[in-house]
């Protein structure tokens, strides 16, 4: 882990990098979420010519900020800046007085490997959001729909001729791509020794979806996806949750991992981590968002449904299961069977099993 001393140093580099240009801060404040990058709030000594007071600093180590120990690329950030830039021709996406669009990068030093992009203050993760707010079905219907709008609108972007430069760029993201692989899908049959009772049975199953996916990610291009499109990384105000009267900004934030890959891995990363909040929590309010979050996003085609559910299964798995403190050894297991079913029924393309699940709207 990072040491506190090691953090105050590294505030005060970043700090100190900025001073002699128009993104001087007369302080900065550590932001909590990201673990990979060391990433803080300025306020800025000068407002920008629009207005703007504080900024959001993102530094890049070659490793995880919060593990020095791990090694992970720099050139993540080169990649980040790269896929920002280009998002700032997507238009924000609006639906019933909600907003989503992604940050605006400022400026980024290659030298530094420092991003600064706009800030959205008074705000927290999604996530953190659905835990400590009580979102109605009505509200989850607009902020889910919203979200699977602008989740379609992206990857239709990205996906078209004029992005084709865009996507040559990303395709370069080779490390992030195998990260990505590798902290699922091996993690998906080596997961099988922590839980021999519940998925030993399954390892057959477990290993082809493996070397299925390895296949189709050597073989195919792909397409252009965000590559941690999660919860965690959906910002909006931490406030009582507006009406349809008062808009409402969301950021889609932390786009080192965008490559070019399957679209069923955003879904199903987004849909297992809503899920896992009904799972453990109680909250209905994580089937809700799914269920309007496919509404906005429209019909998938079967044989993506079915891999975005056998995604969905091994996030639980490889994910649902290692989170410390949210919930029980029972409810840890109840997880990883539901995991199981998932990777195996989508695999055998149980279309009928779905229908009684959680995720029976992506099959509607």
């Amino acid at each position: 882990m990072a040491t506190d001393s090691s953090e105050d140093k590294m505030l005060e580099q970043v700090q100190e990098s900025l001073s002699h240009g128009p993104y001087a801060c007369a302080s900065l404040t550590q932001l909590s979420g990201g673990t990979a990058n060391f990433v803080y709030r300025g306020t800025l000594i000068k407002p920008l010519q629009d207005g703007t007071q504080t900024i959001v600093i993102k530094h890049t180590e070659p490793y995880v900020a919060s593990n020095p120990s791990f090694k992970l690329t720099s050139t993540r950030c080169d990649f980040e800046q790269a896929i920002l830039s280009g998002l700032e021709q997507l238009s924000p996406i609006s639906h019933s007085g909600i907003t989503v669009q992604t940050p605006k990068i400022y400026t980024f030093s290659p030298e530094t490997r420092t991003q600064i992009y706009s800030d959205l203050p008074s705000s927290t993760e999604l996530k953190t959001y659905a835990l400590s707010h009580s979102l109605t079905k009505a509200q989850c219907s607009r902020l889910g729909h919203a979200l699977g709008l602008w989740a379609k609108t992206f990857h239709a972007w990205g996906a078209a001729a004029g992005q084709l430069g865009l996507r040559e760029s990303m395709k370069g993201n080779v490390a992030m791509k195998e990260l990505k692989y590798a902290i699922n899908y091996p993690r998906l049959v080596a997961t099988i020794e922590l839980f021999p009772g519940i998925l030993q049975a399954s390892k057959e199953v477990f290993e082809a979806v493996a070397n299925d996916v390895r296949t189709r990610l050597d073989r195919e291009e792909g397409s252009l996806i965000h590559g941690d499109f999660w919860s965690g990384n959906v910002l909006l105000k931490n406030a009582p949750f507006p009406g349809l009267e008062e808009p409402l900004k969301l950021f889609i934030i932390d786009w080192e991992l965008s490559h070019l890959s399957d679209h069923a891995f955003d879904l199903g990363q987004m849909f297992a981590e809503l899920f896992e909040l009904k799972h453990f929590k109680g909250l209905d309010a994580g089937v809700w968002l799914i269920e309007a979050f496919m509404t906005g996003y429209g019909k998938l085609e079967e044989q993506v449904a079915f891999r975005t559910a056998i995604h969905v299964g091994a996030h639980l798995i490889c994910w649902g299961s290692r989170v410390q403190g949210w919930g029980t050894q029972e409810q840890v297991e109840e997880v990883v069977e539901v995991g199981r079913d998932f990777v195996v029924k989508g695999w055998e393309k149980d279309r009928g099993y779905f229908e009684g699940t959680s995720l029976r709207s992506m099959f509607a």
